[in-house]
């Protein structure tokens, strides 16, 4: 036993000292083997860099959310969820004291008057006619202001009074142009009737002085030359008289086109507050859409449903097919980013193991952070929603997922050889 101890301890000794040279050959040539697929798997396969952070998916034309601006009740829901509405459709109404039928039906008829006033149809605004409402609420007021306005406004517009009392002066005015002219005319017939009798009362005063005639005779003419005065300055005493009153008349149609000038801008003015009321009315109780879309209601709401101010409504989602991602960036690696770098979405409703990542390139960062100290980007899809399994996914606004931002695509070599420069840290 001991003997063969010590011949096989021999043999294994020589094996040992003495490896057979093809197995040496063999085992050199694997390791080098693997130690080359290593490094060329290591130079081969990319292991970037990434940032992960929260993703929202909203239309590049976004969804408008219409709020309640006023408390109370629903008071009357005048669409359905998922109806398409165009922009500046009314959409609900909010409790009110007025009635909105009717302040709608005064803001079609104030609309008309503006027109008219704005064109100086006057004609159009003495012939309009306004319903005497009574559940305008708040607006009463202003309304009653207003048609009280439009009423003077009337008696001032043709047929009124005061353009039948401007047609009155009109005709004394011209009556008196007539008149001046007839006096004018007798003046002229006057004056040279003077100027006759005085040439005829010198040639007597000649005559006198070379006493031809009598002093009798002398002073007969000379009262004859101051008959023919007196007329003469009667006439231009009338003719002054006329025109003063020419003059007076004037006036009074100056003054009475100014008073219809100002009651045209007192009704102006009128019309334009009554406009505002209604249009500050209709902004507070009159939810309109504001933008063409479909309508999303947040709950399921009910006619005399009690809302408060503030309360989001329903959102109108605009037709558009054009998608992106918005991104919340934390100041950490925020200076690796850069516009341009690749994007993988998961989003949270579609597994991406199922249905596939969204593709996209970072398009646009924020230059300054929010009130939370972070800041946002966008996400561009040049894709749409179709994922790298080639599925196109349904898009749901406010999706949310997790966005990967590729920001130095490296080979897995790059990064073990900083591991090594770094000392593993």
């Amino acid at each position: 036993m001991t003997q063969f101890k010590e011949l096989h301890s021999d043999e294994v000794h020589e094996i040992i000292s003495r490896p057979p040279p093809g197995l040496v050959r063999w085992g050199m040539t694997l390791f080098l083997g693997m130690v080359l697929l290593l490094a060329l798997g290591s130079w081969l396969i990319h292991y970037p860099d990434v940032i992960t952070t929260s993703c929202t998916l909203t239309a590049t034309d976004a969804p408008r959310t219409v709020v309640v601006r006023t408390d109370g009740k629903l008071a009357r829901l005048l669409i359905t969820d998922g109806q398409t509405v165009q922009a500046g459709q009314a959409l609900a109404y909010s409790e009110s004291t007025a009635d909105p039928e009717q302040v709608l039906h005064l803001r079609e008829s104030l609309d008309r008057l503006r027109v008219a006033a704005d064109r100086s149809e006057w004609g159009i605004i003495q012939q309009f006619s306004i319903l005497p409402y009574h559940q305008l609420g708040e607006i009463q007021t202003d309304f009653q202001s207003f048609h009280q306005q439009l009423v003077q406004l009337k008696s001032y517009l043709s047929g009124g009074f005061y353009l039948q009392k401007r047609s009155l002066l009109q005709k004394d005015q011209e009556d008196l142009q007539g008149m001046e002219q007839t006096l004018s005319e007798q003046l002229d017939l006057q004056r040279r009737d003077y100027d006759l009798a005085q040439s005829e009362f010198t040639i007597h005063e000649k005559l006198y002085r070379d006493k031809v005639i009598a002093p009798l005779d002398y002073q007969r003419e000379k009262v004859k030359l101051l008959g023919r005065e007196m007329p003469l300055k009667q006439l231009a005493s009338a003719l002054i008289q006329n025109r003063t009153s020419q003059t007076a008349k004037q006036k009074e149609l100056l003054e009475l086109d100014n008073a219809i000038i100002e009651q045209k801008g007192s009704f102006m003015q009128s019309l334009q507050t009554l406009r505002s009321s209604l249009e500050a009315w209709e902004h507070r109780y009159i939810l309109r859409a504001p933008v063409a879309g479909k309508v999303s209601f947040s709950s399921p709401w009910q006619e005399q449903q009690s809302l408060n101010t503030g309360q989001e409504l329903l959102t109108i989602e605009p037709k558009s097919s054009s998608f992106q991602g918005l991104i919340k960036l934390p100041q950490a690696n925020l200076g690796k980013l850069r516009a341009g770098q690749s994007v993988l979405i998961k989003l949270d409703g579609y597994p991406y193991r199922e249905y596939g990542m969204v593709e996209g390139v970072l398009a646009q960062l924020s230059l300054t952070p929010g009130a939370d100290s972070t800041y946002w980007g966008y996400v561009h899809l040049p894709k749409g929603l179709r994922t790298r399994y080639d599925r196109e996914l349904l898009y749901r606004n406010g999706m949310k997922g997790t966005a990967e931002i590729i920001t130095n695509d490296r080979r897995l070599a790059e990064r073990l050889v900083d591991v090594v420069n770094t000392g593993g840290r």
